[in-house]
């Protein structure tokens, strides 16, 4: 629980202890602990569109900031660089 309280994504957890994704949120669900807003920050957006233009993946740079390449794509498709 602290892990995540202190910014760590479900997924680096879970490959952290070598569980499932689920089961993190589960652990997470039991203790009460209030999940994050999917997507990017306004600051994080930015940090993807300066990524994809410097050609990273968007799956790349999900994995960097901790999201899926669904919400790197999105941001991307919201400011205009993907259609």
């Amino acid at each position: 629980m602290g892990d995540y309280l202190a910014g760590a994504g479900v997924q680096e957890l879970a490959d952290r202890y070598g569980i499932h994704r689920a089961t993190v949120f589960a652990h997470l669900r039991r203790r009460n602990v209030p999940g994050r807003r999917p997507g990017l920050s306004l600051n994080e957006k930015a940090e993807a569109v300066r990524l994809a233009r410097a050609g990273i993946s968007m799956r790349a740079i999900g994995r960097r900031m901790g999201v899926d390449r669904k919400a790197v794509r999105a941001a991307l498709v919201e400011v205009g660089l993907l259609i």
